[in-house]
């Protein structure tokens, strides 16, 4: 067979062999290229636009990397896929606002394993269509084992070199995940499905993630949560704490231009749907946030050096990229550690060599977090990272400001004199001016409620048996089995006062939830014996006054509740009518064996 390089597979088509298979130009013909966004997970707007092949099916494989394998084998892999990627440049190019987007590429790590044809593409393309470095997501999939491939994994690095950054794909279901994160360090991180799919009813999952979002943010690494399908997986994907997602809870991939936005209606109804987010402290954030003029990463060493000049105060200066990403922090002592060193006298005399020293060898990695984020996940990020001067704070993904130490300590400061004014001053948990808000955003009738109201049995026996000091703790006990049980997406628990509880489900099923609170109940009733004397435990009672003045036998603390089923397109009744309703069912329940009566409004 004839070889045809990469870098001619953008224009020419003209290499054939005599006979065998297909020749690529041939197959690359016949395929189609398809966008799939991938959005900011709090605004729903567009950061770009993933690559995907279409049309594979008629080249007899039953997927694309099928289709590769197939291509690798006949030995013409390179070039093919170089072709394929132009194609997917070309229509790029077609999308209005394209400039401010990212496209991303999925390459074959035998591809990149084959060093410079791809490169010379990549360059060739970008050139051709008038777009940055900014502009290009390079997925690597961890899926190829590079770490077992010297020349493959230096091919790698050198792509990262001559492009700025990699974008670290289906991280979680390949090869060596860790030291790839640790080498390749990727501007962003794409989940594998295998990490969100079931996450809303998988705790272990949600471990995993929150560690792993964690992670990426502390290297300055955005966080692509793809394969998202359903609302429990984007509400949780935000909650714990990614920045972009992508799946058919956004949009399917499609293959017309026109059919594309620049922000998606699905998200945007998504949040709306969802009244956590009242609870984030952007405006806290946004309020102590220092809008520090960035550098940008095309900008010369003069223009850093005049900045430095002109404000002899500032020590570092945030960097982003052509299309407002943040990349790193420049500081002001990395570049006199280079101007004190052998050639740093030449190198300040010498203006030519200044142009054309690259600003990217200055640049160190800051800790990234969203406007979006809680005050107490941004300290977390501020506190894991020594020697940090604050965090850069990120909004659609773009450079937004700087936070400084001084100033989130501020913010924290500030929310937890908010907090002690609304919560329980026991527990802790959200008292009755948020249990209020969070019932008045359920009087609009988009979306499936239900409200639990818990209290204790029996437990004026106990108090007067054993005192209000573990009284207190069997209370203290069973808010913390709600936090346990309940602190993930479409949950919300309260206390009431005293040991009354209360606990909202949204766009969670019924059964689902009456399950979760007898499970939570059935913990504190296990849990609370603790609190007995042996004796009286092992009897399974206690003697004490009745409400009468009489001495009675009462049995060890349970707990009993009613649910109130409110189904989307009803409004809430009054508040009169809701107290009525509940004190029916909770009486029920203290008389039945169920401990937790349903009741539809």
């Amino acid at each position: 067979m004839n070889v045809v390089s990469a870098t001619a597979a953008i224009d020419t088509f003209e290499v054939t062999p005599v006979d065998g298979p297909r020749p690529f130009h041939a197959v690359a013909a016949g395929l189609d290229i398809a966008f799939q966004p991938i959005v900011d997970i709090h605004t729903g707007r567009v950061f770009g636009f993933e690559a995907l092949m279409r049309n594979f099916q008629g080249t007899g494989h039953a997927s694309p990397v099928a289709l590769m394998d197939a291509r690798a084998e006949i030995g013409d892999l390179p070039a093919f896929e170089a072709a394929v990627v132009a194609r997917a440049f070309a229509k790029f190019a077609e999308i209005p606002g394209h400039a401010n987007l990212k496209l991303f590429i999925n390459l074959d790590g035998r591809t990149i394993a084959a060093g410079e044809p791809i490169r010379s593409t990549l360059a060739a393309l970008k050139r051709r269509h008038n777009l940055s470095n900014a502009n290009l997501a390079i997925e690597v999939s961890e899926r190829y084992d590079f770490h077992n491939h010297a020349a493959g994994f230096k091919a790698l690095l050198d792509l990262r070199t001559e492009f700025g950054s990699l974008t670290l794909d289906d991280f979680g279901a390949g090869h060596a995940n860790l030291q790839m994160f640790y080498h390749v360090e990727p501007n962003i991180l794409k989940l594998d499905r295998f990490i969100i799919s079931s996450i809303g009813t998988d705790p272990k999952k949600a471990v995993f993630l929150q560690h792993i979002v964690n992670m990426a943010h502390l290297l300055g690494s955005l966080v692509v949560a793809e394969g998202v399908e359903t609302p429990q997986e984007y509400y949780v994907c935000r909650e714990l704490g990614c920045d972009l997602v992508q799946g058919y809870a956004v949009a399917r991939p499609t293959t017309t231009i026109a059919a594309l936005e620049l922000s998606y209606a699905a998200v945007v109804a998504l949040l709306n749907r969802d009244r956590r987010k009242k609870d984030t402290d952007i405006d806290l954030v946004m309020s102590q946030l220092e809008p520090i003029e960035p550098i940008r990463l095309a900008q010369s060493l003069d223009t850093v050096f005049e900045r430095f000049r002109r404000d002899p105060v500032r020590t570092f200066f945030p960097v982003v990229d052509a299309i407002g990403m943040p990349v790193g922090l420049i500081h002001e002592r990395d570049l006199k550690a280079i101007l004190y060193s052998k050639y740093g006298r030449d190198l300040l005399e010498n203006r030519h060599r200044r142009r054309q020293w690259p600003l990217r060898e200055f640049i160190k990695p800051c800790a990234v977090a969203t406007a979006n984020a809680s005050a107490e996940k941004i300290l977390e990020v501020f506190a894991s990272q020594p020697d940090q001067e604050g965090v850069v704070i990120a909004a659609d993904s773009r450079y937004r400001g700087f936070l400084h130490a001084r100033s989130l300590l501020k913010i924290i400061n500030e929310k937890n004199l908010s907090l002690a004014r609304d919560q329980n001053p026991l527990t802790k948990l959200p008292g009755n001016i948020l249990i209020q808000e969070y019932l008045a955003s359920a009087s609009e009738p988009a979306a499936t409620y239900h409200f639990a109201y818990l209290d204790f049995d029996y437990f004026k026996p106990f108090n007067d048996t054993y005192g209000f000091r573990t009284g207190d703790r069997a209370i203290l006990m069973f808010a913390d089995i709600l936090r346990g049980a309940f602190g993930r997406a479409g949950r919300f628990v309260g206390h009431v006062g005293g040991d009354d509880f209360f606990v909202g489900f949204t766009d969670v099923s019924g059964d689902d939830a009456v399950a979760e609170l007898r499970t939570a109940l059935a913990k504190f009733k296990n849990d609370v014996e603790s609190l007995y004397a042996p004796e009286d435990r092992r009897k399974g009672y206690i003697f004490a006054k009745s409400r009468a003045g009489k001495k009675a036998r009462f049995p060890l603390l349970t707990i009993s509740g009613a649910m109130i089923h409110k189904p989307a397109g009803q409004p809430l009744p009054p508040i009169d009518h809701l107290s009525a309703t509940i004190a029916d069912a909770k009486k029920a329940a203290k008389e039945s064996d169920e401990t937790i009566v349903r009741v539809a409004l």
